[in-house]
């Protein structure tokens, strides 16, 4: 034994392996010190519930509690307040460590913008189904004579007619007026010679008619041209079902108006 320990006593290379293990040692106890005290190894701290917290009120709230925050989705609830939130990643009660980032979902200000589909000439079901694949909601029909039953004449936001391809708010009540087909009761054909296109449906609205095929003389100009003639013809008994159509021909010709008010002023 007095010899092994002599030999390494005379041996100077093994006294340095021996320092060098041991500084090796001592600076990896150093480094996971450190890094226990850098990362806060083992100490974590409780997520509060950010749920119901304003928008504008997030800085506030996590000022004083190590914790970080991002917001990742926003969703649009007709029913809930606006700008607060909803749901977090993680829950609350959950111990995570100090700086962890706190993931939120929010509620938005304004509802989500989609294209109104086209549902004119759609069977009501149809319409309907449309309306929800788009996130839109059945107002009330409302039903008026037409020779197309079931079918969709026109579709309304607040009474207004919106086309399709219009940008609305997702959410919206889309009301429909809906054909009910030709009713058996009977009325009379108004006379609309002279009339503006849009006198002239006005009026046949007035007698539960519809306009049928509009014709118009070149060069083209709704707003002026009036109507000279009509099919069917004006009439004093009622002869045509309601809800039927009436085709109506336009011109701004002064000589075919005359005429047409000439015959109406002098029926034969």
């Amino acid at each position: 034994m007095k010899k092994i320990l002599h030999f390494f006593k005379n041996k100077p290379f093994l006294k340095h392996i021996g320092i060098a293990i041991l500084l090796l040692f001592l600076s990896m106890w150093i480094i996971f010190r450190w890094l226990d005290s850098y990362t806060h190894h083992g100490e974590t701290i409780e997520v509060p519930d950010f749920t119901g917290v304003k928008i504008a009120d997030l800085n506030t709230f996590v000022q004083d509690k190590k914790l970080r925050y991002r917001i990742i989705d926003s969703i649009y609830d007709p029913k809930g307040p606006k700008g607060i939130v909803i749901r977090q990643d993680p829950e609350k009660k959950i111990n995570v460590k100090e700086n962890r980032t706190i993931y939120l979902y929010v509620t938005t200000q304004l509802p989500p913008q989609v294209i109104m589909p086209k549902l004119k000439d759609k069977s009501l079901r149809q319409a309907i189904s449309m309306l929800e694949s788009y996130g839109l909601k059945y107002g009330h029909p409302k039903f008026k004579p037409d020779q197309c039953a079931n079918c969709v004449l026109e579709q309304l936001v607040k009474g207004k007619k919106v086309e399709a391809g219009a940008s609305i708010a997702k959410g919206t009540i889309v009301d429909l007026i809906i054909g009910k087909g030709l009713s058996d009761e009977k009325v009379i054909v108004p006379d609309l010679r002279g009339l503006t296109r849009s006198l002239a449906l006005e009026k046949l609205a007035e007698f539960s008619l519809s306009e049928g095929v509009p014709t118009f003389e070149e060069p083209v100009d709704s707003v002026k041209e009036k109507v000279y003639r009509q099919i069917p013809g004006p009439s004093k008994e009622a002869n045509i079902r309601m809800g039927s159509s009436v085709d109506l021909f336009f011109t701004n010709k002064k000589e075919k108006l005359a005429a047409a008010a000439d015959t109406t002023n002098n029926p034969q």
